[in-house]
């Protein structure tokens, strides 16, 4: 974690700590000593994960009193350790949400979802109405799943429950935090271990900047992590390409070959504190006050990402193409209205022949 932090430690970053093997305690010390040890001042959220494991939780079971006020002796804001949030479980819903409601104003109730909740329109229109009567703010983490669920109709619903009046955070979201940010987020988080949910639940796996072998770094034209030994191969082929020169702090306007010459494990160490670099200066280029205009703007990069992917020969990345078919709104059919008939006009008597007098 140290490493994280220290990546995160800037203006706009912040740090979701998440619990390892359900050790709530240890955790929380970790936490501690974070704050008071390595003068970390920016944001923190800490994760229970009661809904990842393999004895997970279901939303109906009950908060637990030590983690609740373990994060307020720490002066964080209280993440509830909610449970599963199966399909249809509407009881579960509304209790998650009104338990944290009844812990007070610093409280945030995470909502650990199967998409269905955001997928079904009749699903995502309940979750909106529960979360503006209850009023909490609500953090989203999404279950990975595949068919049949609808990634693009996951990322319209999660765009409608932004849109709602109750502050929203989106959770271990990989590089649809972004696109969550531009959309009204108050914040969203970017996982850095095994990820449990993501916002675009139809996506493929994807390489990551950190654990064990090579390690992967965020290219900022493409929207994607790759593999250093791809990017360098790449480099090979594509040498005058202009993607391969980065402006951010930690490479300084050098080529990333610079950053792939460097030993083990300086080269993982680099390369995130390069990626967390791009994903915070992403942030700040793309959120503005107009979420209108913010969400054209990722549509737009979304659009240009796919089009630079394919410049080098990489797989297309299919969260590009859903945000960019979520943003626009789903085609409405046209009616096509025949013209009015012309009526039929009546025949005037012709001057020429004058009409004979009644007698």
């Amino acid at each position: 974690m140290r490493q994280t932090a220290e990546a995160a430690n800037r203006a706009g970053g912040g740090l979701v700590v998440t619990v390892e093997r359900g050790d709530l305690t240890g955790c929380l010390d970790q936490v501690r000593h974070l704050r008071q040890a390595g003068h970390y001042r920016h944001p923190v959220l800490l994760d229970a994960a009661r809904y990842a494991s393999d004895d997970r939780r279901s939303a109906a079971a009950s908060f637990d009193e030590r983690w609740i006020e373990g994060q307020r002796e720490l002066g964080l804001p209280v993440l509830t350790d909610s449970g599963y949030l199966a399909p249809h479980d509407t009881a579960g819903c509304l209790g998650i949400l009104e338990r944290a409601a009844r812990l007070g104003e610093d409280a945030i109730a995470l909502l650990p979802m199967h998409p269905y909740w955001l997928a079904d329109p009749h699903a995502r229109g309940n979750l909106v109405r529960y979360v503006e009567v209850v009023g909490v703010p609500v953090a989203v983490v999404l279950e990975r799943t595949v068919a049949p669920v609808d990634p693009v109709e996951t990322l319209r619903g999660l765009l409608r429950l932004l849109g709602c009046a109750v502050p929203v955070i989106v959770l271990s979201a990989d590089l649809s935090a972004l696109g969550a940010l531009s959309s009204g987020a108050a914040a969203a988080a970017v996982g850095t271990g095994a990820v449990w949910g993501d916002p675009d639940p139809g996506r493929p796996e994807r390489p990551r900047p950190w654990g064990a072998g090579q390690p992967s770094v965020l290219i900022r034209q493409c929207l994607s992590y790759q593999p250093l030994p791809r990017v360098e191969a790449a480099m090979r082929r594509h040498p005058d390409n202009g993607m391969w020169h980065c402006t951010c702090s930690t490479c300084a306007g050098r080529s990333l070959a610079w950053l792939i010459g460097q030993p083990d494990p300086a080269r993982a160490h680099l390369a995130l504190r390069h990626s967390a670099e791009i994903l915070l200066d992403l942030r700040t280029e793309l959120v503005g006050p107009s979420v209108h205009l913010s969400q054209r703007s990722w549509q737009a990069r979304c659009a240009t990402a796919a089009s630079r992917l394919r410049e080098v020969g990489w797989a297309r990345q299919p969260m590009l193409t859903h945000w960019q078919e979520a943003i626009t709104p789903p085609a409405i059919p046209r009616l096509t209205i025949p013209a009015p008939r012309r009526p039929l006009s009546r025949r005037r008597p012709s001057s020429a022949v004058p009409p004979q007098a009644a007698r």
